[in-house]
This record gives structure tokens, C-alpha cells and sequence, in this order.
């Protein structure tokens, strides 16, 4: 986990992933106050929370922090246009036209490029969408999985994959480092807004 947090493209790929703008999406619940709690595969519990609403330049979005205890990691403004989620900042640094994460009405097959500049130099590579059922501590679910493949300075290969349940967000990641198991995350919890309990919780999502 500390090398992923010193690596800028990495942790762009695990905080893995617009024209009219809204809050409104399926696949990521953006209320004030959504907690997402994670344990990863350190036995530790990361925790990501929708802060508050914040405005980048044109684009309204959400603040999420993720932390460890009482330590914020990271944080990043997600927004939600008719195009789909996405990303317009990271740990403060604004993306020129964002990085999008997942499409409105997402489907099997679709892929699109990404290409940012970020700290530890240029990033372009492709997501690509697949559909898998996946079972985490928080329940059974039918998710859109996006897979990103990028490599490091060193020529290092990560394969990321995102997996986002309907009405719940991001239920599982994981990382692949040079065709090895690196780092997982699986959802322990969800609570939507103002702490109230999502619905989801132990039912299978089809």
C-alpha cells in the first residue's frame, strides 16, 4: 500500500476510475455524506466519503476523501454529466477535461482512451468494460467491470479493474502487478447520504 500511495499514476488508477452536469448516477451514489468502508488486502479498513460539493471551474462535483483511521490518503472531485462519471481532480490537481471513470447506461464492450498529465509524467491508456458477478462481505452483486492497463517508469505492467454495482458504487478493486495479485480492496459497507442505510445490503444485484 505505501508504494501505491508514492506512485502518482498508480493512485490515480486505484482512487480508480461531461456537458450537463448532475449528481444523478446509477453506479455512483453521490449524496452528501455516502461512506463507503473498505478492508483491504493489508486486513486494513479504508474508508471513502462524499464531503461535500464543491465547484471546479464549469464543473460542479463532489469532494470524496479516502482515509485510514483518522489519516486522509487521498482526495478527489468526482462529477456526473450525460456522458457518464468523472473524474475533474485529484489530491487538488484539476485534470483539463477530466478522466472518465464509467459511461451513462454503461455496456459490455464499450472502451474509450484516457490521457493525463500528471506528477509522475504523462498517462494514456484505455478502460474497457465487461460484466461480472462478484460476492464481497457486503453482498452478491452483478457489476460493470472497467479494466485500465498501464505501466510505471520502470516498464512495470498494473493491470486495475473497478467493479460498480447499481445503487452502490464501487464494490471491489484490485491490481495486478506484472501478472501478480497486488492490492485489493472489498466492501465491508455502504451508507448512503445521511448515514441512512442502503437497501442493498445482503440482496443479490441483477
Amino acid at each position: 500500500m505505501t508504494f501505491l500511495f508514492k506512485n502518482r499514476a498508480v493512485l490515480f488508477l486505484l482512487l480508480l476510475t461531461f456537458t450537463q452536469v448532475s449528481f444523478a448516477n446509477d453506479f455512483y451514489p453521490l449524496e452528501d455524506g455516502s461512506l463507503w468502508k473498505y478492508q483491504d488486502s493489508n486486513n486494513k479498513t479504508i474508508l471513502k466519503k462524499a464531503v461535500r460539493e464543491e465547484k471546479l471551474g464549469y464543473y460542479p462535483s463532489v469532494l470524496l476523501e479516502v482515509s485510514e483511521g483518522k489519516t486522509v490518503l487521498s482526495s478527489e472531485h468526482i462529477g456526473v454529466t450525460n456522458e457518464g462519471v468523472f473524474r475533474f481532480a485529484l489530491d487538488g490537481k484539476r485534470f483539463d477535461q477530466g478522466a472518465l471513470l464509467l459511461k451513462d447506461k454503461p455496456k459490455v464492450g464499450d472502451k474509450w482512451p484516457i490521457i493525463l498529465n500528471l506528477d509522475a509524467g504523462k498517462l494514456a491508456t484505455e478502460v474497457k468494460v465487461t460484466e461480472e458477478e462478484v460476492a464481497v462481505p457486503f453482498g452478491k452483486f452483478k457489476c460493470f467491470v472497467t479494466t485500465t492497463v498501464s505501466k510505471d517508469e520502470k516498464g512495470t505492467e498494473y493491470i486495475l479493474k473497478n467493479y460498480y454495482a447499481q445503487k452502490v458504487g464501487v464494490v471491489k478493486v484490485t491490481i495486478e502487478k506484472a501478472g501478480k495479485k497486488h492490492y485489493e480492496l472489498q466492501l465491508l459497507e455502504f451508507k448512503l447520504g445521511s448515514n441512512k442505510a442502503s437497501d442493498a445490503k445482503g440482496v443479490e444485484k441483477k
